[in-house]
């Protein structure tokens, strides 16, 4: 429980301090003789060795149940107890002549009586140690259980960001193959594009908030890549609203796979095209709204993936401090995530 050189230390102060107030309390009533100090001596050794076999007993023992570990006190002071009485007894028994100048007949009968006084002490003794214990193994516990949860939540987040990123690259990549046979110039600027977002995602991959400006950017790139595809067919209005964007921070990607979903499911499936309307209002709570022509139903299957890697970041990072949604009015799709408590996500 504490180092060894701490646990003697403190052994020799609790025992050194009963030793002295039994020396000065049957010294006071026997003028302090050779065999009171003797005995008050004997009294100290026997339980320093006492408590250092409680210590080794309860090495692997007391971070059980309470009924257990209150058994266990009582065996382990007991079983101390006695082995202080026999030291006691070995040392001035033999002796008493030499240390009180006679011999008592009922020197024997007065050792055993101290039993209890030695049992008491121990016991007290073993019930401080073994609640330090305790409440060492408690908290050494809930560190680990922290530990666990944290690295859990990394291994999510880390198995998440992986998922993200292939469903990102994949899609890019397929357009920008389908247009390299059409025009070459629009093919390499897609490329360009395409790097310049990896890029960005790659070197904030580990991070699990970022700033939304640059959430912002990230996605205006995104949009730019896939209208040199969709051309005319891709309409997208943005709508800013609330106080400056840099004081807040969002799960990277967060925006972008929405965006990303609308235009899979909103624009790429219609021939005509459609719009596709950002709002964004960082306010005393951060609202992403991101909405799309289309309807829920069509896109259940396609979009299960997309928003579940969604819902699940969001969670692990602000617990029951977000709110996502998405719902269907009037041949629209809107998705829309609400963080609440702008000190969860402020600089």
């Amino acid at each position: 429980m504490r180092t060894p050189s701490t646990f003697w230390l403190v052994q020799i102060g609790v025992w050194g301090s009963l030793t002295l107030l039994n020396l000065s309390v049957r010294g006071y009533f026997n003028h302090y003789k050779l065999g009171e100090l003797v005995n008050s001596l004997s009294l100290f050794v026997s339980l320093m060795i006492a408590s250092g076999m409680l210590r080794r007993f309860y090495r692997d023992r007391g971070t059980g149940s309470l009924p257990k570990g209150i058994g266990q006190a009582l065996l382990g002071s007991a079983l101390a107890s006695l082995v202080a009485v026999v030291i006691i007894g070995l040392v001035l028994l033999p002796n008493q002549e030499f240390l009180f100048g006679e011999v008592s007949n009922v020197a024997l009968i007065q050792l055993l009586a101290s039993y209890p006084n030695v049992f008491l002490f121990l016991l007290c003794w073993s019930a401080v140690y073994l609640l330090l214990k305790r409440q060492k193994a408690l908290k050494l516990a809930f560190t680990r259980e922290a530990d666990l949860k944290e690295q859990l939540a990394a291994s999510q987040m880390e198995l998440l960001l992986n998922q993200l990123n292939p469903h990102f690259m994949f899609n890019a990549i397929n357009n920008i193959r389908a247009l390299i046979l059409e025009d070459t110039n629009k093919a390499r600027d897609s490329l360009a594009q395409l790097s310049d977002v990896l890029r960005v995602t790659l070197q904030t991959k580990q991070d699990k908030l970022w700033p939304l400006s640059q959430e912002i950017e990230l996605t205006k790139s995104f949009i730019e890549l896939n209208m040199l595809q969709f051309e005319r067919r891709l309409v997208v209005n943005w709508h800013l609203t609330g106080i400056q964007l840099d004081h807040y921070r969002v799960p990277c990607l967060s925006l972008q796979l929405l965006v990303e979903n609308a235009i899979k499911h909103g624009i790429s499936n219609n021939s005509e095209g459609g719009t596709i309307t950002i709002k964004i209002d960082a306010d005393k709570r951060l609202t992403l709204e991101v909405s799309n022509p289309g309807t829920i139903t069509a896109n259940t299957n396609s979009t299960r993936l997309g928003i579940t890697n969604i819902q699940q970041r969001l969670h692990l990072l602000f617990q029951e401090n977000v709110h996502f949604s998405l719902t269907e009015n009037k041949q629209m799709v809107t998705a829309k995530i609400i963080i609440e408590e702008p000190q969860c996500f402020a600089q």
